[in-house]
C-alpha cells in the first residue's frame, strides 16, 4: 500500500533533497524520543493543575506569536532563491522585522496578564515564554539554510541545546525544583539554540546584514494575508484551550493538553516533507504545470497515508498509551485524544495547501479560510464545551480543521483543484479528470 501511495516519488528526491530530508527526520525523531520521555516526566511531576496553567500561558502567547514571525518564512525562501535579490538585505530586514514584532508581542502579553489577569505568578511565566520570541528572530538563519537544503546545520545546533536542557530538566525533577525553574529552562533552550546558529553562521556574515526600508513594503505586502491568517489559525488552534480554562478550569485544560500533545506530536512530519519539496515545487510551477500538479498529488497521498495510520493507531490504543505513560490520573484525556487525533489528517493537508497557495499567489485564501475556521470553532466551543467538556472542544477543532483545510476550497473556482487533488489522494483514482 505504502509503495502505491508514494509511487515514483523518488523522481524529485535528488541527493541534496534526500540528505536534507534525512536530517530533518533525525531532528524530529531525536526530539520525539528524548522530548517524549522528558515531557512525560515533567507533566507527571507538575500535575494537571500546574501543567494546565503553563499551557494556558503558552496558548495565549501562541495567539500573538504570529507578530514575531510575520508570515515571512516561505516568502523569504522564495526571495532568497531569486538570485536578483541581495541576500544580506533580505536577511537583515526580515531579522529586524521579526525582532520588532517580538517586542510588540511582549507588550501585548504583559498588558494581558498584568491588567486583565492581575496574577504575578502567571506574569513571570509569560515573561520568560514571550522573551523567547525575540531570540527566535535568529531563525532567519534557518530559513537561509532551508533555501539551500542545508538543514543539517540547524539540526545539529538546536538538538545540542535541546539535549543539554533536557538533562537539566531531569535533574530538576530529581531535586524537586519549583515550577518556575522549568519555565526558565525552556527559555534557556531557545537562547542556546539562537546563539549556536549565529556562531555557526558566522559573526562576520551577520555584520553584513542590512535593514533596507524599501524591502519592508515588498515583504509585508506579500506577507500580510499570511500574517492575518496565521493569527487566525493560531486562534482556532489555541482558542479551545483558553476557553476550556475559562469555562471549566485549568485542571481540565491539563487533561486536554495531554490529548493535544499526542495529536500535535506528529505535526512535524508534513513540515519536513513540505519544506523540503517547496523549492522544487516552486520551480515546477513555472516550468511544467502538469508535473507540478503530479507532485502535489503525490505529496497529498503520502501525507494522507501517514496521518490516517497515526489516527487509527491512537483510536484503538489511546487508553493503554495514556495509562502506561501518564498513569490513571490522566485517563480522562483518552476520549478527547480519540477525537482530536484525526485532526492530524487535515493539519497535514493544510501544511501542504499553505505552500500551494503561496506558490500560486492565492495567499488571500489563507486568510479567508482561517476566518471561517475560527468562527466555526468558537461557535462550536460555546455550545459543546459546557455540555461535553474537553471532548466537545476536541470535536470542535476537528470539524473546523476539516472545513478550513479541505472543504473550503470546493467553493471557489481558483482553489477547487486543491479539493479535487485531496479527494484523489484518498480514493486513489482520477477524480475528476480535470483539476484546473
Amino acid at each position: 500500500m505504502l509503495n502505491f501511495v508514494i509511487y515514483k516519488i523518488d523522481i524529485f528526491l535528488k541527493k541534496d533533497t534526500s540528505e536534507n530530508l534525512l536530517w530533518l527526520f533525525f531532528d524530529k525523531f531525536f526530539r520525539l524520543g528524548l522530548g517524549l520521555f522528558v515531557g512525560i516526566s515533567v507533566t507527571k511531576y507538575l500535575g494537571p493543575e500546574l501543567f494546565g496553567q503553563w499551557n494556558y500561558v503558552i496558548a495565549f502567547i501562541s495567539l500573538v506569536s504570529v507578530f514575531s514571525t510575520l508570515g515571512l518564512d516561505q516568502i523569504l525562501i522564495r526571495e532568497l532563491l531569486d538570485t536578483k535579490n541581495n541576500e544580506y538585505e533580505l536577511l537583515g530586514t526580515a531579522f529586524y522585522l521579526r525582532l520588532i514584532g517580538s517586542m510588540l508581542c511582549f507588550l501585548v502579553v504583559f498588558i494581558y496578564f498584568k491588567v486583565f489577569k492581575n496574577n504575578i505568578y502567571l506574569l513571570i511565566v509569560s515573561a520568560f515564554s514571550v522573551l523567547s520570541l525575540a531570540f527566535q528572530s535568529f531563525d532567519v538563519i534557518d530559513i537561509k539554510n532551508q533555501s539551500l537544503l542545508h538543514s543539517k546545520k540547524t539540526v545539529i545546533v538546536k538538538n545540542f541545546s535541546f539535549a543539554i536542557v533536557s538533562i537539566f530538566k531531569l535533574v530538576f525533577i530529581y531535586f524537586k525544583f519549583s515550577f518556575l525553574y522549568f519555565v526558565f529552562l525552556s527559555f534557556v533552550e531557545v537562547v542556546l539554540g539562537s546563539v549556536g546558529m549565529l556562531i555557526n553562521y558566522g559573526f562576520y556574515e551577520f555584520k553584513k546584514w542590512r535593514f533596507e526600508t524599501s524591502l519592508i513594503k515588498v515583504l509585508l505586502k506579500q506577507a500580510w494575508p499570511l500574517i492575518l491568517s496565521g493569527i487566525i489559525i493560531m486562534m482556532y488552534m489555541r482558542i479551545d484551550q483558553i476557553m476550556i480554562a475559562d469555562l471549566i478550569g485549568n485542571k481540565q485544560l491539563g487533561y486536554y493538553s495531554i490529548s493535544t500533545k499526542f495529536t500535535e506530536l506528529w505535526y512535524f512530519l508534513p513540515s519536513i516533507f513540505v519544506s523540503t519539496f517547496y523549492p522544487k515545487l516552486l520551480k515546477e510551477r513555472f516550468s511544467n504545470i502538469a508535473s507540478y500538479y503530479s507532485m502535489c498529488l503525490k505529496l497529498f497521498k503520502l501525507l494522507f497515508f501517514i496521518s490516517l495510520s497515526i489516527s487509527l493507531f491512537f483510536i484503538f490504543f489511546s487508553n493503554d498509551i495514556i495509562k502506561l505513560l501518564y498513569g490513571e490520573e490522566y485517563l480522562e484525556a483518552s476520549e478527547a485524544l480519540k477525537i482530536s487525533i484525526s485532526t492530524g489528517i487535515f493539519v497535514f493537508w493544510g501544511v501542504a495547501v499553505g505552500n500551494m497557495l503561496v506558490i500560486e499567489n492565492l495567499n488571500v485564501h489563507n486568510l479567508i479560510k482561517s476566518i471561517f475556521g475560527l468562527l466555526l470553532n468558537v461557535i462550536l466551543n460555546i455550545f459543546l464545551i459546557p455540555k461535553y467538556g474537553i471532548d466537545g472542544a476536541a470535536f470542535s477543532t476537528l470539524f473546523s480543521q476539516f472545513f478550513a483545510s479541505s472543504l473550503y476550497f470546493l467553493f471557489f473556482k481558483n482553489t477547487r483543484h486543491i479539493f479535487f487533488l485531496q479527494c484523489r489522494s484518498i480514493f486513489f483514482f482520477k477524480f475528476p479528470e480535470k483539476i484546473s
